[in-house]
């Protein structure tokens, strides 16, 4: 499969999680697409499956677009080899967030490697992308005790899962 794919009627691109974000960038320049990231120069090195384990540093405010997300669609491995697939749909069309078990994760539940993320024209001709009022609270904010009890039975239940598989 090739490393960068792009959909242009969709505006999502398909990319190897190997791949720097300065690799990407530079498959869609061709397009006048780009991923959007703020501050891109202190993230071109980073590979797009540790970028999204961080939860996409420098990617647009999804609370400026809520209806936008920056993680359409991904394959990842499970802890036990199993391929979780997720095909890019409109978020509110797909049922639970799976991508979730990647996403600002550190790679705790998968190992993405491959995403559908959301590419924008490098210009917009004169049209503004739609936002929000200001969100002012902490947007990563510690993991509380409960928290970390969904977590670690969530690990728990996806080990389970593999185990009982033949």
């Amino acid at each position: 499969m090739t490393q960068v794919q792009l959909d242009l009627a969709s505006l999502l691109v398909s990319a190897d999680a190997s791949l720097t974000l300065s690799e990407v960038e530079d498959a869609l320049a061709g397009d006048g697409l780009t991923l959007g990231i703020a501050d891109f120069e202190s993230h071109r090195e980073t590979r797009v499956g540790l970028w999204l384990a961080q939860g996409g540093p420098g990617s647009a405010d999804p609370w400026l677009d809520p209806a936008d997300h920056l993680l359409a669609g991904l394959d990842a491995r499970l802890p036990d080899g199993t391929l979780l697939s997720i095909r890019p749909a409109p978020r509110r069309s797909t049922g639970p967030d799976l991508v979730a078990l990647a996403f600002g994760m550190r790679g705790r539940f998968v190992a993405v490697e491959r995403a559908w993320l959301r590419v924008h024209p490098l210009t917009t001709g004169g049209v503004r992308r739609p936002e929000t009022e200001p969100f002012h609270a902490d947007r990563d904010p510690p993991v509380s005790p409960d928290e970390e009890a969904l977590f670690s039975a969530i690990g728990e239940e996806l080990g389970r899962l593999g185990r009982e598989r033949p």
